[in-house]
C-alpha cells in the first residue's frame, strides 16, 4: 500500500506526433491540498482529461507511462470508473439546472425512489423520488462545506458563490469521495466568497479528502497548499 493516494510515473501524451506532456511525475497523498498551476496550454486539462478517462484520451491512442491510485496501476475507460474509485471534479462552468431544488441537482442522476402501485406494475422508471432522504443527504453534503442555505431551495436566483457551492457539494455526496479536483473553483467568485471556498477546501482535507487544485491565482495558491506543481508546455 503506498502512502501516496494519487501518483502520475513519467505520464506523456501526444495527439497525432505533438507532444502535450512530457514525463509528468508527481502524487497526492492523503488529505493534501496539492496545487497544479501553469498557464493556458500549459497541459493542465490534458492531464485531467488521462485521470478521469475522457474518450479524447482513448480515441487518440491513449497515453504512456502509470498512473496510480493506492500505489495500484489504473487506466479508467470513462469518467464513470473515476467516480467510482472515489474521484470527483468540479469545473469551472457551472453544471447546476435552475429550475431544480439544490437537493434535485445534488442528487441528478442518483436519486433515491422508492415503490408505488404504477411502478409495480410498469417499471422502476415510475417509482416516487424519496425527498425526505434525499434532502437528508443533501444537508449532510452542505454541512460539510458549513453552508447554511436551505437544501429545498431552487436553483435560480442564487447567488453565484452559493452554485459553486452547490457544485462541491455534489461531489461530496457521492459515495466514497477521497480526491476532488476543483479547476478554476474561485474564478467567478468574488473575494469574500473565494475566502470562504479556501476555508472550506481546509474543512474537507481535514475529513482526509485530498484536492487536487487548479488555478491561475497564486494567492491563492500561496495560502491554502501543501504542495505545489508547476505545468509548463506540457
Amino acid at each position: 500500500m503506498s502512502d501516496s493516494l494519487l501518483q502520475f510515473k513519467n505520464v506523456s501524451k501526444n495527439y497525432y506526433g505533438n507532444s502535450v506532456l512530457t514525463g509528468i511525475n508527481f502524487d497526492v497523498k492523503e488529505g493534501e491540498i496539492h496545487a497544479l498551476i501553469g498557464e493556458n496550454g500549459a497541459g493542465k486539462s490534458t492531464l485531467m482529461n488521462i485521470l478521469f478517462g475522457m474518450p479524447v484520451i482513448t480515441s487518440t491512442g491513449g497515453y504512456e507511462g502509470d498512473v496510480l491510485i493506492d500505489g495500484k496501476k489504473i487506466s479508467f475507460k470513462s469518467p464513470h470508473e473515476a467516480m467510482y474509485a472515489g474521484i470527483g471534479m468540479v469545473h469551472q462552468e457551472f453544471m447546476l439546472i435552475p429550475g431544480f431544488s439544490i437537493t434535485e441537482n445534488i442528487k441528478i442522476n442518483r436519486e433515491i425512489t422508492t415503490q408505488n402501485v404504477v411502478s409495480r406494475v410498469l417499471g422502476k422508471r415510475l417509482e416516487t423520488l424519496d425527498m425526505v432522504t434525499m434532502n437528508a443527504d443533501a444537508r449532510k453534503a452542505l454541512d460539510k462545506l458549513d453552508m447554511g442555505v436551505d437544501e429545498f431551495i431552487m436553483v435560480a436566483g442564487l447567488p453565484v458563490g452559493h452554485m459553486q457551492f452547490v457544485e462541491i457539494a455534489r461531489e461530496l455526496d457521492k459515495r466514497h469521495i477521497r480526491l476532488l479536483v476543483l479547476d478554476e473553483p474561485t474564478a467567478v467568485l468574488t473575494e469574500s466568497d473565494a475566502d470562504k471556498l479556501l476555508e472550506s477546501i481546509k474543512i474537507l482535507t481535514d475529513k482526509g479528502i485530498s484536492v487536487l487544485f487548479i488555478t491561475h491565482r497564486l494567492d491563492e495558491v500561496m495560502k491554502v497548499s501543501d504542495k505545489i506543481v508547476v505545468l509548463r508546455d506540457g
